[in-house]
């Protein structure tokens, strides 16, 4: 089952934000929330939060899954809304997110939707503008968050997608809320993204497995919903097959580099053709295939499979 809408996903895990930029709930006596959105997602977090009707002081957790624009836009919102919940990352995450070019690039590139979605109003109201964030406490692979009542999220260390990438496993549950280190459902719900190993492919192959390893019942993704039941743990292993076709694909094509550079603009292209809204323009998306391309090649040329 393909879960698109927010809203109740179990008793224990609330599915909020939006198609394109999802958090999630995660609820025992206390209470988290994994991911970190994009702030134009705020208006829509702030009905969902108040139709709960939830204890914000249950909230001990905001979880930044990995650092990239689209994925920690909202955390300052929550934590102005939320005041006494820790903000977590990995360390690396922490390193990046007290750079004030980091800083500055991320408010940026959160500020261009806002305008071009025209939330402005909102986004001044709300307080959802991206200023800065300070990750209050590390976490790292092995780690283990008790919320009470059984429910324990372990911390997974999942980098290749970026350095600072985590996951979060709550065996309880069969619950995996895996960020981008696994290729998310297209907007169709049938098919899947292509592999994005923006820091490293051997990595992200490594982390994919790992995480296609795991006892899933609910897969829950930070772009287009969640799955359950069987087609969860379906989706990490077609994602892994999608990731090696991938690899194979852009090995045929090295030969050349014309037609290489050909295969990079193509893929580019079809991603952007999936998307009904994207947070990339042609430019930008060329330049994130290109990397993956050179993540790949540099992988085989280091003979680290």
């Amino acid at each position: 089952m393909h879960i698109r809408e927010p809203g109740k996903i179990t008793d224990r895990v609330e599915y909020l934000g939006d198609w394109h930029s999802c958090l999630y709930l995660l609820r025992g006596k206390e209470a988290m929330i994994i991911g970190g959105g994009m702030s134009w997602v705020a208006p829509s977090l702030e009905k969902q939060l108040d139709s709960l009707h939830f204890d914000s002081a249950r909230i001990r957790y905001l979880f930044i899954a990995h650092s990239h624009f689209d994925h920690c836009g909202a955390i300052p919102y929550l934590k102005r809304r939320f005041p006494k919940a820790q903000v977590l990352a990995s360390a690396y995450a922490q390193k990046v997110l007290a750079n004030p070019k980091v800083v500055e690039y991320i408010a940026t590139r959160n500020e261009e939707l806002i305008a071009r979605l025209g939330l402005q109003g909102e986004q001044r109201r709300l307080k959802a503008q991206f200023d800065g964030i300070q990750v209050e406490h590390v976490v790292d692979e092995g780690e283990t968050l008790d919320l009470g009542e059984g429910i324990e999220a372990h911390v997974l260390a999942v980098p290749g997608h970026s350095q600072c990438a985590l996951a979060v496993y709550v065996p309880a549950l069969k619950a995996l809320f895996p960020t981008d280190a696994a290729p998310f459902p297209n907007e169709d719900g049938r098919r899947i993204s292509y592999p994005s190993p923006q820091y490293d492919f051997s990595l992200y192959k490594a982390s994919l497995k790992k995480l296609a390893s795991l006892d899933v019942d609910l897969c829950a993704f930070e772009h287009h919903g969640v799955f359950k039941g069987a087609e969860a743990a379906k989706i990490l292993s077609r994602g892994l097959k999608k990731t090696e076709d991938f690899e194979k694909n852009v090995l045929a094509h090295s030969r050349n580099e014309k037609e290489l550079q050909r295969f990079i603009k193509k893929t580019a292209a079809q991603v952007l053709a999936s998307k009904s809204f994207s947070f990339q323009n042609r430019e930008r998306q060329e330049g994130i295939i290109d990397t993956v391309v050179k993540k790949i090649l540099g992988s085989q040329a280091s003979g680290v499979q």
